[in-house]
């Protein structure tokens, strides 16, 4: 009986350390990733966390098919652990990725899991998009210009002293707008001269008697006589003689 006691406590004992985990085994902690999406000009980060008992020095490998995308060496220490992975020059389109610890015997259970990385196509890598962008630019320069040209441009700010000043010139120019006859003023006060001028009465000769009209006309026929007869005139004769006088 002692014997068969002993062997059940032998086979219980192996039972137990067979059913509990190793000591120093690692796992995975944490929420995993499962889906990442990004442009065409980023870069993709794969961010998980690793929890172990032990240390130990891990490889860990990305894949994608047959296709080796990384691998990175990594440290692990006793703890928790982030281990973050970064993939670049991705093709656009969907990635289904591998990513697999090793040595898979410091892992208690599985030492790898699956990520889908979506790459689209950014807006910025299209010819197009710089296209629009130009033509709104110039649509934009184009309306600024337009609206900087019809805006009537404002006055500079001016002082206190200023404005006083120009105040006062207003005043003093007008004042002398007052005292200044205007042009339409002065054709006014000159149609209204020649009017007046037009207005008054003409001064007639005075009137002659009948005897000093006879008197006149007898002078006159007198001289002309004297002309014919001499061929000088009264005048004319005495200037003469006192020409002769001088020499």
């Amino acid at each position: 009986m002692n014997m068969k006691h002993a062997m059940v406590a032998v086979v219980a004992l192996l039972a137990v350390v067979c059913v509990l985990p190793a000591a120093d085994a690692a796992y995975f902690s944490g929420d995993m990733p499962d889906r990442i999406e990004i442009d065409d000009n980023d870069t993709a980060t794969i961010t998980f966390s690793v929890y172990s008992d032990s240390n130990f020095p891990a490889t860990i490998t990305v894949t994608e098919g047959n296709n080796v995308i990384r691998t990175i060496e990594q440290d692990i220490t006793v703890g928790t652990n982030t281990i973050q992975i970064q993939i670049s020059d991705l093709s656009i389109g969907t990635h289904n990725l591998r990513v697999e610890c090793t040595p898979a015997g410091e892992f208690d259970g599985f030492n790898g899991f699956n990520v889908t990385v979506v790459v689209d196509q950014s807006l910025l890598s299209n010819w197009i998009t710089y296209v629009v962008i130009i033509v709104v630019v110039i649509v934009i320069a184009i309306f600024a210009y337009l609206k900087i040209r019809d805006t009537p441009k404002s006055k500079p700010q001016m002082t206190f002293e200023e404005l006083e000043a120009q105040r006062k010139a207003e005043m003093a120019e007008k004042a002398d707008k007052k005292k200044k006859p205007s042009s339409s003023e002065k054709s006014s006060e000159k149609k209204r001269y020649v009017a007046e001028k037009k207005a008054e009465p003409k001064e007639q000769a005075p009137k002659m008697t009948f005897e000093e009209l006879d008197a006149q006309k007898k002078a006159e026929k007198a001289a002309k006589a004297e002309k014919k007869s001499t061929g000088l005139t009264e005048r004319e004769r005495y200037l003469a003689e006192k020409r002769k006088k001088k020499e």
